[in-house]
């Protein structure tokens, strides 16, 4: 039940109990580099009213769930439709900055001194990140790129999370719950999807040549051509394919080559692209009761007897983005990661 649900005007210190007037309280946090949100419904009172960048706190059953800041109120129908985010909405301001070598910690606390928002680095990483510039760009994108380069150097997840008032830097999994999301535990309804729709099992990487003492082997029907001379243009290519063309069909994706890239270089590089898109995507959606620790960056064990029986084991997993509804049935909507689940004869491992 809710144990504390408040707004306050930010400077004067004015606050206002509002737990008797809220309904559809909803909670949502991701790790897509999102800001957590919280959306409700308030009664209207002919003695407050909410103003954009009103404090929210809200507290189910004493532990401390949401603190941050109204960005969106809707009136109609004697009620105000409200949209709040927690600190890490404060990383989308945009800036234009020169990164050190450095690590993800210390441009984690760079970007939140900058968004001007109190921070904690929980997991650090010792991995170091070249110098590079970042012009006009929001500080979720400026780490985002950090911790995707630290992730492929590292095989280490990192991501972001709004720990009630403090902005943190996790690991993932960050807590490895003993919680069992299955048919006889929380569970109320699920789906389970493979999809190839962004596969690729054909890699080519390009490189044109624009010499007139060259022959041209191939003309490019792609816009970014117009202009060049097909007299005087010929491309280079470095081809890879995976065994599964002949189970999906020809899935193609192409990549121009660096500049001065050889032909080693080039196939280096479509072997690489190839071994990350030659893959089915697997999408879990859980629906089940509700438990606040249930939330993005945490991982629950999942025993569902007809996902066995169709040939998906899966296990242990991550959460990926979790929807908490308050409320006298209060319950969780759970999207998970899942990234290679051992599949009964499946030909495309």
């Amino acid at each position: 039940m809710i144990t504390k649900f408040t707004i306050g005007r930010r400077n004067s210190g004015d606050t206002w109990n509002v737990a008797d007037l809220v309904s559809n309280v909803k909670w949502v946090t991701d790790l897509n580099f999102a800001a957590g949100t919280f959306t409700f419904d308030l009664l209207f009172d002919n003695e407050f009213y909410p103003q954009n960048g009103d404090v929210v706190e809200f507290q189910w059953d004493e532990q401390k769930i949401f603190y941050g800041y109204i960005f969106k109120a809707t009136f109609k129908d004697d009620k105000f439709s409200i949209t709040a985010y927690d600190k890490m909405r404060y990383l989308k301001n945009q800036d234009s900055l020169v990164w050190p070598v450095s690590t993800i910690s210390q441009r984690f606390e760079t970007a939140c001194k900058m968004a001007e928002v109190s921070y904690k680095v929980v997991d650090g990483s010792d991995y170091k990140l070249p110098a590079e510039v970042a012009d006009s760009k929001p500080y979720f994108d400026m780490l985002k790129s950090g911790i995707d380069a630290t992730q492929k150097a590292t095989n280490q997840m990192y991501y972001l999370f709004a720990n009630y008032d403090v902005v943190e830097l996790r690991k993932a999994p960050y807590n490895s719950l003993d919680i069992i999301i299955g048919d006889q535990s929380l569970l109320t309804s699920y789906s389970f999807e493979k999809s190839i729709d962004d596969a690729a099992n054909s890699v080519r990487i390009v490189k044109k040549n624009s010499s007139k003492s060259q022959q041209t082997t191939s003309t490019s029907t792609d816009e970014e051509s117009n202009g060049d001379d097909p007299n005087s243009t010929s491309f280079t290519y470095s081809d890879v394919k995976a065994h599964d063309v002949q189970d999906w069909g020809k899935l193609q994706i192409v990549e121009n080559a660096k500049d001065k890239a050889n032909d080693a270089q080039m196939k280096e590089r479509a072997k690489a692209l190839l071994k990350e898109k030659n893959r089915e995507v697997y999408t879990l959606n859980l629906d089940c009761l509700g438990d606040t620790s249930l939330i993005a960056g945490n991982s629950v064990n999942i025993q569902i007897d007809d996902l066995s029986k169709a040939g998906f084991w899966i296990s242990n997993t991550a959460i990926m983005k979790a929807t908490h509804n308050f409320g006298t049935d209060y319950n969780c909507s759970l999207e998970m990661k899942v990234n290679e689940p051992w599949l009964e004869n499946d030909s495309s491992k």
